[in-house]
């Protein structure tokens, strides 16, 4: 007796019905909770698909073969293709739906044909374990490439194993059949019955428990970065900017990267509070962190460090480029006027380059010192202080002298 052959397909497909549902229900309540979670709609979707393709086949050799052979794979290729499209949406990828699309509508029409105009159960098999092998592998290779871009690198990593594992054990599913030709059990026992309601049933969970993960994942991830930024500039918070100087700092000890940093205070801050009022302070603030972090490059970070001072952390850059990044930031910044006014909004900047033995204290000793000397020098202007110690910063200071003006930014 066939293991399968123990097992009723229609307590399978109870479990199969009830699992699905409430993973679906779960889905949908996430998203409802939290819009920002994004393809959960579709992968929830996905779930409610693939029920009554569950229930035709748990009705195998019941119901006409038209039916449980074509319809049935019709609901469980859409349930697949709406699973991918929800994990790409989930992880930000921008792959065309075209192929599984494609694959999934020529592997309906083969079911057809091959049921209903020509029988040959081999050909069937085969469609159906190429079509579902396919878009599981396409969500495999998907979730390695992003996977850089994931903080829950291990769980991504066993998800993409587990659909890597089913779309081999359907593959090898398919090719059995072709050189063995059709499973004893038939096609259409109650045995294969079985045996695909309960497949289906593992497949179901392990996809449903590692989306579940990856999206609590993904909450608690954005809930800690909301931690770290601040709620009035949007910029990362005093917290945050020290956490990822820190992260560079151990960088630079570990590799031949360069680091700069810059403390970037906005002029006369204070007189806009007592002229203007607070209103227009909070505005002049969103002004700022806005427009310098439109023209940041991709791996620089900005950090309110307190009150009106904010500091920009330059990975993998010399005081050289620092001055040319600082000097494209003063140019933008000073197109921005004060709430209900003409005056230009400038920056006193104090730039600094980090050398092997520095951390995050000796660091912003130094671009504190480079901001005193900006701020001395009349505002609105970019000073750089740098390590004595270090031959290339002072090649830097030969090829640049330390006491640089802001740009084509006027003077106040």
């Amino acid at each position: 007796m066939h293991v399968f052959s123990i097992l009723d397909p229609r307590t399978l497909f109870a479990c199969d019905f009830m699992v699905a549902t409430a993973f679906a229900f779960v889905f949908f309540a996430m998203k409802r909770s939290y819009p920002v979670l994004r393809g959960i709609n579709s992968i929830a979707v996905s779930f409610l698909l693939g029920l009554p393709g569950a229930a035709l086949l748990g009705a195998w050799g019941v119901m006409p073969r038209a039916i449980t052979a074509t319809v049935a794979y019709c609901f469980i290729f859409a349930s697949f293709i709406s699973l991918y499209r929800g994990i790409l949406r989930f992880i930000g990828s921008r792959r065309s739906m075209i192929l599984p699309v494609s694959i999934s509508i020529i592997a309906a029409a083969v079911l057809f044909y091959f049921s209903q105009v020509q029988l040959n159960v081999t050909v069937r098999i085969v469609a159906i374990a190429f079509t579902i092998a396919t878009v599981r592998g396409l969500i495999a290779l998907e979730l390695v490439r992003k996977l850089p871009t994931f903080a829950s690198a291990t769980i991504v990593r066993l998800f993409a194993a587990s659909m890597a594992f089913f779309a081999a054990a359907t593959v090898q599913c398919g090719i059995s059949t072709i050189l063995n030709g059709v499973p004893r059990i038939g096609l259409e026992s109650r045995s294969f019955s079985a045996m695909l309601l309960f497949l289906g049933l593992i497949s179901v969970c392990a996809t449903g428990l590692f989306v579940l993960m990856l999206s609590t994942s993904e909450l608690i991830g954005r809930s800690r970065d909301e931690s770290l930024k601040d709620s009035l500039s949007g910029a990362y918070n005093r917290r945050g900017i020290e956490a990822k100087l820190e992260t560079e700092l151990e960088h630079v000890q570990h590799s031949r990267n360069r680091l700069s940093v810059a403390l970037v205070d906005v002029d006369y801050f204070k007189s806009i509070n007592d002229v203007q009022g607070h209103a227009a302070g909070d505005a002049a603030l969103r002004d700022v962190a806005e427009a310098i972090s439109t023209h940041l490059r991709g791996r620089d970070y900005l950090g309110r460090y307190g009150g009106d001072e904010f500091l920009l952390i330059l990975p993998n850059t010399p005081c050289s480029i620092a001055l040319a990044v600082t000097d494209r930031l003063s140019r933008a910044v000073a197109n921005l006027h004060l709430t209900g006014g003409a005056t230009p909004i400038t920056l006193s900047m104090g730039i600094t380059e980090a050398v092997a033995h520095d951390d995050a204290a000796t660091l912003l000793a130094r671009a504190d010192k480079a901001l005193y000397q900006a701020k001395s020098d009349g505002r609105n202007c970019r000073r750089i202080c740098i390590d004595g110690n270090d031959p290339e910063a002072r090649q830097t200071a030969v090829r640049r002298p330390v006491l640089v003006p802001a740009g084509t930014v006027a003077q106040r």
